[in-house]
């Protein structure tokens, strides 16, 4: 100890012993975190490929493919979570080529390990799985995408991943911001090129009804034909993209392919998830049997992808969206229905929904409440758009966490809170739209988003239906205006209608909080 320390009253000696800490341990491991907060590494050699690079072998997926002198494009309704599951366990299976699999979010759960565990026994049978990821929220599963990555027929990606990937990635986050605040959102599930699911859904228990806590409604589509080749162009766009880097570059000369002999966790898995399936009367066919049920069900319609280009930024933000405003085949005369998981109708989005109302078109919109809402911070933020969007005419509806719609979604457990992540909007009884693009900054501005539209009234139709039960009294609340312009909530309640004029399922410090939160300059962060 020096001659400063050893005589210094002990109240300087704590604040000298303070700084030496600060000096030996913090500083330097600060400056480590630094160090580490790199931004994604550039890859000057990176292989490119593509969904016509692999010869496509005779199967099953054929019957599928739009007969002659028939629109371009099959389509069917993935509504039910149960059906949305089973098509992709069945596409895999159907799957002697490829598959390429491109999410925002890839859950290490039932349904996430089971799905892994079939396209692992898919590539072993030869086919070749591209798996794109988006880095965000895969902290700590480096090594499990490596032991995938090891498999010679499988090739995984991350989007925009961060130069550190230890303790330090939430700092990288923090201090580069500008760079990784650009997701992917996108969802893409395709075999052989000729069968795709897009839609809102990311794959994890409680996108399928599977959660015993909370699950989500949500909306996916199958497509084949044209729209099915356009969501491989849009798969190998974001694949071939500077920022989708292989995850063996992130860590070179690392050879995990032992660990691809383990595989009783993921087999066990897979029989819990087919078991209840099974129990609740989901069973899964041969891919012939299933191709051929599908193939009569599906409605040959005009179809388009809608994607926004992979290297979205300040230096290139239009949103593909944008297309809403200038396609006249998307203009709304009549009505438009939307369901949107979060709303905060900032910038143009505002303007485009009051020009609708006051060309006299009805617009009617559900969200998720107070209670169903998984991200309370977007809802703080979105409170106050309240007054706006009913005043521009709109009819706002929030989804109620515990009503008709947990029903539904809790099938095969204890009821389980419900919450909205649907993405779909219908025009005019005509034109759908269903995809990734919430109603809010960050898919209007940070995201890539993805979408598929179909030009059908019959599949209009059956969006409509499927999005009426969440529109009712018992699953969701109507928010209008008292006379002092404060927002009140009606809905039907053990059969006997109720009107509130508290947020409903909330608490006084619930609500102090968001108004809090909103101070903070946040908005166009969610």
């Amino acid at each position: 100890m020096s001659l400063v320390d050893a005589e210094a009253p002990a109240s300087t000696r704590q604040k000298t012993a303070g700084t030496h800490f600060l000096l030996r341990r913090v500083l330097p491991a600060f400056l480590i975190i630094l160090a580490g907060c790199a931004g994604a590494p550039v890859v000057t050699d990176k292989s490119e490929s593509y969904v016509s690079d692999v010869a496509q072998k005779p199967s099953s997926l054929h019957k599928m493919l739009p007969p002659e002198a028939m629109p371009s494009s099959g389509v069917m309704l993935l509504a039910d979570p149960f059906e949305a599951l089973l098509t992709r366990l069945q596409l895999v299976d159907a799957a002697v080529s490829s598959l390429d699999l491109q999410y925002y979010l890839w859950q290490s759960d039932t349904v996430g390990i089971a799905l892994t565990e079939a396209f692992l026994r898919a590539a072993d049978r030869g086919v070749r799985v591209r798996l794109l990821l988006d880095d965000i929220y895969h902290s700590g599963r480096d090594e499990v995408y490596q032991t995938l990555d090891s498999h010679p027929n499988i090739q995984v990606r991350l989007f925009n991943p961060m130069g550190n990937r230890g303790a330090a990635k939430t700092a990288n986050y923090a201090l580069r911001k500008a760079q990784f605040n650009n997701r992917m959102h996108n969802k893409i599930f395709l075999a052989d090129g000729q069968a795709a699911v897009l839609g809102g859904r990311n794959i994890g228990d409680e996108y399928f009804g599977l959660d015993s806590s909370f699950n989500f409604q949500d909306l996916d589509v199958l497509v084949t034909g044209d729209g099915a080749r356009e969501a491989g162009e849009a798969f190998d766009l974001f694949w071939n993209a500077t920022l989708a880097v292989p995850i063996d570059t992130l860590y070179p000369n690392t050879d995990l392919s032992e660990r691809l002999v383990e595989r009783a966790p993921l087999r066990d898995a897979a029989r819990e998830l087919t078991a209840t399936l099974e129990r609740s009367g989901v069973t899964l066919l041969t891919a012939s049997d299933w191709t051929e049920r599908v193939a009569d069900e599906l409605t040959w319609t005009e179809a388009q992808v809608l994607v926004d280009r992979p290297d979205r930024s300040a230096e290139n933000p239009e949103t593909a969206f944008a297309v809403f405003a200038s396609d006249p085949r998307l203009r709304a005369d009549r009505e438009v229905t939307i369901q949107t998981a979060y709303l905060i109708p900032n910038g143009p989005t505002m303007g485009t929904l009051t020009a609708f109302a006051e060309r006299g078109v009805r617009l009617k919109i559900l969200t998720n409440s107070a209670a169903s809402n998984n991200h309370g911070t977007v809802h703080a933020y979105y409170m106050p758009y309240r007054a706006p969007l009913i005043s521009a005419g709109v009819e706002l509806y929030e989804l109620r966490a515990t009503g008709d719609l947990s029903d539904y979604l809790s099938r095969n457990q204890e009821l389980a809170r419900a919450g909205l992540h649907t993405k779909a909007m219908v025009i005019d009884q005509e034109v759908s739209v269903i995809g990734s693009y919430n109603m809010d900054p960050r898919s209007r501005v940070w995201n890539t988003e993805i979408a598929l539209l179909v030009f059908s009234d019959a599949i209009a139709a059956e969006v409509l239906e499927e999005m009426a039960r969440d529109f009712t009294a018992t699953a969701a609340w109507r928010v209008t205006l008292n006379e002092k312009g404060k927002p009140v909530w009606s809905g039907e309640v053990d059969g006997t209608p109720v009107q509130l004029d508290k947020e409903p399922d909330t608490h006084w410090w619930q609500r102090f909080l968001w108004s809090v939160l909103r101070i903070l300059p946040l908005e166009n962060e969610m």
